[in-house]
């Protein structure tokens, strides 16, 4: 063992050295543990500066309070929020909370008494005064109560203050504007489409809402919530118009239809602006309801382009639709048609049952018209009993496009036929149809539709319940007839139309008077009976003002014959039509122009066939006494050839019956006929008519209506119809001084 440890061993063992090396060994000790408190003590001293650090650099202000309200502490933050320097000129400055910080000062209260019953406050907002300056700002303020850990009792309190002004001036804009919107009529939106093409909904006001049917504080976040409320047949055109807007940067402007989520169906209308933002295109846009405006024009268009009674589309709405089936068949090169409809004998069952029965029957018609036709064609009424269908045809030859045509057309026919249950009756109908077939290059919808009716009318001509196509003959026709209408009212203007006489003779061959005839010397078609433009007179209301020009024209040559005494006596027979019987203003007429000529009205026979006798009988026979009471002679013109029934002839008026041309004709060879005929002048006989027999032609046929009675006589046997100078000759030459007069009335037959 070495010499110093030995040592040591001998030294421990002494008590000094024992008690000298206890106390070494605690002051190392000691001098470690306050090394350690020291390192402590720094540490913390550091973390508290980095802690006071912080609070100063905090950009929200940081306070210590005691529980009566006298101010403690406070962070650089609160003092610049106080509008002071610094934290001793704060603290120096603020007295009582209550009073000189909170604008209502029973807020310090309110926070307070939250602070001890929870023991902190969270996000307590409250409007305050800037202390220095006295500005009045908001902040929201939360803090916590630090009470002694032993008794308890409320030591100070602390907490933060962050100012919100321009976050309330915000919301209360906000607030002011969602107020202001709420007043609108409609809703305010905006709408993002951002750079990857997705769509999101920005903000959308109350009034949007409500107008797509959620509550007040349902937000349609998703965009395709809107789209799926679209109506099925807008939402293409509503997709195309944002796409469009989008595209070009134009405004948005579009209405259509949607389902709102309350149930309601509603018309809306979207008018926003886009604009271009770094997350997309942004629109800012308004959207109304559009209802009531919608619901009135689509009135004004039910009015303006339907037929109120059916709901078809009427004679205008149909012509729009010629004109865009034209335009569809240019550019596709396909066929259309039109099939022009005339219902046969509508007037008489509107005449005889009531218009609530033909109302209701049309009603029917074109229910079964609908029913009849494709998806892509269009049915609609032009007027009174004429309908039109114009026919989508994908064929491209005419060929094909007249026989589909003509199928669809036997197709209306065979509906129509069914029979139709009208209340408590049961109506069967036909119909005449005209079909055009059209490729689009044609003049317009104009040409097309009166070719159309053209077709109708020859299928009317064949007998009705009956189909034709058009035939461009029939449109030659017709422009003949058109020129021939026009030539004829500058005729009746220039009174350029003429009388020819056809004489009348009595069983001894003298003239005893004349049939007035109707004749036109056409400058480019030369001599036209009355065949040739009467009915055309008819059609075209042109019937009443030619009436009345014979009327003139044979009463002023009855005069010229009353100053020569040889044809003084002479009678002078004019035809009458039935809407000259019933124009109430002629009687006053033909009175007016007999006495104007001081005529004997008994020259005058007014001739009206047995058409008249199926019109309104009460009104023909008042109108037929009324005549013969003026004076004049009635005449029953082509007897035999209609439906007169015996028992009325006999009430009507009439003086003279003339029997038919077609009986005379066949009278020499027909056993029937000559009994016939026989039959006829008996009966007028019998009911004291004198009788005259028209288109007597051979001296056979006089021969036998002599034999069979007959005592007054019309034809080529005596003369053809001849201008009144060369019928005044062919009188004088052909009578002696004396002849043989009609009787003067019926009685005296």
């Amino acid at each position: 063992m070495s010499e110093p440890f030995q040592t040591m061993l001998v030294a421990g063992a002494h008590p000094a050295w024992l008690i000298a090396a206890a106390g070494i060994l605690g002051c190392l000790g000691l001098g470690f543990q306050l090394f350690r408190v020291s390192r402590r003590y720094r540490g913390a001293r550091d973390e508290q500066k980095n802690h006071q650090e912080l609070i100063e650099h905090l950009s929200e202000g940081i306070y210590r309070s005691t529980p009566d309200g006298r101010q403690l502490s406070a962070n650089p933050a609160l003092v610049r929020l106080n509008g002071y320097g610094s934290e001793a000129e704060l603290l120096a400055g603020v007295k009582d909370i209550a009073k000189e910080w909170y604008v209502d000062p029973t807020r310090r209260e309110a926070f307070r008494a939250e602070l001890e019953t929870k023991g902190k406050v969270e996000n307590f907002i409250s409007e305050v005064y800037r202390h220095k300056t006295r500005e009045r700002i908001w902040i929201s303020e939360s803090a916590r109560l630090v009470r002694d850990r032993r008794t308890g009792k409320a030591l100070y309190y602390e907490g933060s203050v962050r100012e919100i002004t321009e976050t309330m001036k915000r919301l209360k804009l906000q607030d002011m504007f969602e107020k202001l919107t709420s007043q609108l009529p409609g809703g305010l939106f905006q709408l993002l489409r951002r750079t990857d093409g997705e769509f999101s909904v920005l903000y959308v006001s109350k009034g949007f809402r409500h107008l797509l049917g959620y509550d007040d504080r349902t937000v349609p976040e998703n965009p395709n919530t809107v789209l799926h409320m679209v109506h099925n047949d807008d939402r293409a055109h509503y997709l195309e118009t944002l796409r469009e807007s989008g595209t070009r940067l134009t405004p948005w402007e579009c209405e259509f239809r949607i389902h709102a989520a309350d149930g309601a169906e509603k018309w809306l209308r979207v008018a926003a602006m886009p604009e271009t933002t770094k997350e997309g295109i942004v629109w800012h846009g308004y959207l109304a309801d559009v209802s009531l405006r919608k619901k009135n024009e689509m009135e004004i268009e039910r009015l303006a382009f339907y037929d109120p009674l059916t709901r078809l589309p009427n004679r205008r709405r149909l012509f729009d639709q010629v004109g865009r089936q034209m335009t569809t068949c240019r550019r596709a090169g396909h066929r259309g048609a039109i099939l022009f409809i005339d219902l046969d004998n509508f007037k008489t069952l509107n005449d005889t049952m009531g218009h609530d029965v033909g109302d209701t029957f049309l009603k029917q018609v074109a229910n079964r018209l609908q029913a009849a036709i494709g998806p892509q064609d269009t049915v609609g009424r032009i007027g009174g009993d004429e309908f039109v269908i114009v026919l989508s045809l994908s064929d491209t030859t005419a060929a094909s496009a007249t026989r589909n045509a003509i199928v669809a057309a036997n197709r209306v026919l065979a509906a129509l036929r069914q029979e139709f249950v009208l209340g408590q009756m049961i109506h069967h109908t036909s119909a005449s149809v005209g079909v055009l077939v059209f490729d689009g290059r044609e003049k317009g919808p104009e040409v097309l539709m009166k070719n159309a009716d053209m077709a109708m009318y020859q299928a009317k001509s064949l007998g009705r319940n009956n189909v034709a196509l058009f035939d461009p003959k029939v449109l030659q026709k017709e422009r003949r007839r058109f020129r021939l209408l026009n030539d004829m009212r500058s005729a009746l203007v220039d009174n350029n139309l003429e009388l020819h006489y056809q004489p009348q003779v009595n069983a001894a061959g003298h003239v005893v008077g004349a049939e007035a005839l109707l004749r036109w010397n056409h400058a480019e078609h030369g001599a036209l009976s009355p065949s040739d433009f009467v009915g055309l007179a008819e059609q075209h209301g042109l019937a009443e003002l030619l009436g009345r020009g014979v009327i003139e024209t044979s009463v002023r040559t009855l005069s010229l014959w009353n100053q020569n005494p040889r044809l003084a006596d002479l009678r002078m027979a004019v035809n009458i039509s039935l809407k000259s019987l019933r124009d109430p203003d002629f009687l006053d007429f033909l009175h007016d122009r007999l006495n104007a000529h001081g005529l004997d009205p008994q020259r005058l026979t007014l001739e009206m066939t047995e058409r008249v006798l199926t019109s309104d009988q009460m009104q023909i026979t008042r109108r037929m006494n009324e005549l013969k009471a003026l004076g004049v002679r009635l005449s029953l013109d082509d007897f035999g050839t209609g439906y007169s029934s015996i028992a009325y002839l006999k009430k009507l008026p009439f003086d003279e019956l003339k029997i038919d041309g077609s009986f005379i004709t066949d009278i020499e060879g027909s056993e029937s006929n000559r009994a016939l005929v026989q039959t006829m002048l008996d009966m007028a006989s019998t009911l004291g008519l004198s009788a005259v027999a028209e288109h007597v032609q051979t001296p056979q046929q006089e021969a036998l209506l002599k034999s069979s009675g007959c005592a007054y006589f019309q034809g080529w046997l005596y003369g053809r119809a001849m201008t009144g100078a060369d019928f005044s000759k062919f009188v004088l030459e052909r009578n002696p001084a004396s002849i043989l007069k009609f009787p003067n009335s019926r009685q005296g037959a």
